[in-house]
């Protein structure tokens, strides 16, 4: 017969988990520290790619393809561990924004450089 007092039942204190472990049960994992700036950094490409659409629309087709997919991996890390969301939001509205305007720009200049070569 063993000498241990079952589970639970008498055997002097509890001790909490070692510090550098698990969260306790019920917690999650903290959301997006001050220091994390991807929403920023997407709001920012985003507008820079607006500006890019005037001289050239593949550089602004690309950055906001950048804003898009930065925002949108900020929405879910704020929708899985809970946070504000709103620069991530205008982020990617601002990415589609530019990835319209370069599409337009781009299908404006070819439809003009037709027309150029069909008036000669």
């Amino acid at each position: 017969m063993s000498s241990y007092p079952p589970p639970g039942q008498g055997g002097g204190p509890s001790y909490p988990p070692p510090p550098g472990g698990q969260p306790p049960w019920g917690y999650g994992a903290p959301g997006p520290t001050p220091g994390d700036n991807r929403a920023t950094w997407a709001l920012v490409i985003g507008i820079v790619s607006i500006v890019l659409t005037c001289c050239c629309g593949p550089l602004a087709i690309g950055g906001g393809i950048v804003a898009i997919v930065l925002a949108q991996q900020v929405r879910k890390q704020v929708e899985q561990y809970g946070g504000d969301a709103s620069s991530a939001t205008a982020a990617f509205w601002v990415g589609v924004a530019a990835v319209s305007l370069g599409a337009l720009s781009m299908l404006t200049s070819i439809v003009f450089g037709v027309l150029d070569l069909w008036a000669f």
